[in-house]
């Protein structure tokens, strides 16, 4: 995995003094052997969110009527 470097050139004059004369190299804070890289279909992602989220709604509204049903009988 490629991380960043500052070039000197761009560090501020706090920095180089205590890094002297060098640029400036980020060290990564995991194991590169950790990282999974997923290839993601972004459209059908949130088409998909999308219909879970539809369906989601339906069944919600299907239990309220059936708990309506249910407390309806009960208070008969």
């Amino acid at each position: 995995m490629k991380l960043p470097k500052i070039t000197k050139d761009q560090l501020t004059n706090e920095l180089r003094e205590v890094v002297g004369d060098n640029d400036i190299e980020f060290e990564s804070l995991c194991d590169s052997d950790d990282i999974w890289d997923f290839e993601i279909d972004s459209d059908a992602y949130f088409d998909r969110r999308a219909e879970v989220g539809k369906m989601l709604i339906e069944q919600r509204n299907q239990n309220e009527i059936q708990g309506y049903h249910q407390r309806s009988k009960e208070d008969s």
